[in-house]
């Protein structure tokens, strides 16, 4: 498994978190790789195991994607595991191992450098069905040489052969489909995608021969789903990565390069632009020439990349450590700023909040191969606890590993 190590200062913060783990549960998680859908490291408890499946309430789970390289040239096939580990002591209580058909894609699961909106707990929580029995994905083209997105939006049942669960007819007389960025719509089957033309579609897996909703085009290539509300209206000039909406779907957040942030509004407008671009409010280190357009009250938060929105007017960031960015009523400027987790030297980038918003989960790794999940209260002051680590999978892994959600 790769991980981008970051190298930031914050001794005191190291010896914070290490005194904090004091005292609290050790046990482990799963050990060695995987090799063609068994673990050379089995469960801490295979009764456990056996009597929850992935995704149990009162369990955090993660993923990893191993490519199976085909023969004589052939596509790759993408291996992907979910496991799930108990909040309360850490040990890995399910597992599915899948193997989807060769260039077959699920896009930002195994992509070793997530771009764009995919780092969200939203949108990783999102290429899964309700119950994590199907995965959204891409179907392999039809012709030889071309694109491995250029197929039909799907999704692969988490079994040990992925078979495609969902997909439209073809016509061998017509121009095959060509989609993108396909979603599940949380807490459905309910499957989103956006055509080569960037129309943004939807289709109920749950109701095999449904035909599919046409929502309309969306306003640049690809779509942030919030609720069942495409977004994809992004500030003019920029582009912006890491975005989630709040709970209202009013606002959106996200990041551009040097931790330049920013949310803009559903009605805002770019003057002699049209209705197809925002206008960012910055906030955080501000780029040289933009302090025009910095938010009030933003120069008091530090480099952050948007996560979650607690509510409509309380943003998640991660940076060097952890905080909470406070709107005004109007999002027009900030109110407050913060600090849940101190800088650190540590790699902690990878979160997903609590069903209450209360808590966040997340992935700390310092300087070893073995990820280590900590629970932190959204309170400031609160210590990181530790739950359990998570060893490294498999040599051949080229994808890092998800956190994809606590239920």
């Amino acid at each position: 498994m790769r991980w981008r190590a970051r190298n930031y200062g914050g001794a005191a913060v190291a010896a914070a978190i290490a005194l904090a783990v004091t005292g609290c549960s050790s046990a482990g998680g799963t050990k060695g790789s995987q090799d063609n859908g068994g673990s050379s490291g089995t469960p801490a408890s295979s009764a456990s195991a056996q009597a929850k499946p992935v995704g149990a309430p009162g369990t955090v789970t993660v993923s990893w994607c191993d490519l199976k390289g085909g023969n004589s040239g052939a596509p790759t096939a993408q291996q992907l595991t979910l496991a799930s580990y108990s909040m309360t002591d850490g040990q890995e209580v399910a597992r599915t191992v899948s193997l989807l058909p060769q260039g077959a894609d699920t896009g930002i699961l195994c992509d070793s450098t997530p771009t764009g909106q995919t780092s969200v707990p939203s949108a990783v929580r999102q290429a899964f069905n309700k119950d994590f029995t199907l995965v959204a994905g891409v179907m392999p083209p039809p012709r030889s040489g071309a694109s491995s997105q250029d197929g039909p939006a799907v999704a692969f049942a988490l079994k040990p052969q992925g078979t495609p669960v969902g997909a439209p007819s073809a016509d061998p007389f017509t121009v095959g489909a060509k989609d993108r960025t396909p979603a599940f719509q949380s807490g459905t089957s309910t499957l989103w995608y956006e055509t080569h033309d960037r129309h943004v579609m939807s289709r109920d897996l749950g109701q095999p021969g449904t035909a599919a909703t046409d929502h309309g085009m969306s306003h640049d290539w690809g779509f942030v789903l919030a609720g069942d509300q495409p977004w994809s209206r992004m500030p003019l000039g920029d582009k912006f990565k890491d975005v989630t909406v709040n709970p209202s779907g009013t606002a959106a957040a996200g990041a551009a390069d040097n931790y330049n942030s920013a949310i803009w509004l559903k009605d805002s407008t770019v003057p002699g632009s049209g209705d197809e671009y925002a206008e960012p409010l910055r906030f955080g280190p501000i780029p040289f020439g933009l302090a025009n357009k910095a938010l009030p009250g933003g120069d008091n938060v530090p480099q952050c990349t948007p996560k979650f929105w607690i509510d409509d007017h309380s943003l998640f960031c991660v940076g060097k450590g952890f905080s909470r960015v406070v709107f005004s009523d109007s999002l027009d400027s900030v109110q407050k700023v913060e600090q849940l987790l101190p800088d650190n030297d540590r790699d902690n980038s990878s979160v997903a909040p609590s069903p209450d918003l209360k808590s966040v989960v997340f992935l700390s790794r310092q300087g070893k191969d073995v990820a280590e999940l900590y629970r932190l209260d959204l309170t400031p002051g609160a210590t990181p606890k530790k739950i359990g680590s998570i060893a490294p999978n498999s040599p051949g892994v080229k994808s890092e590993l998800r956190l994809v959600a606590w239920q």
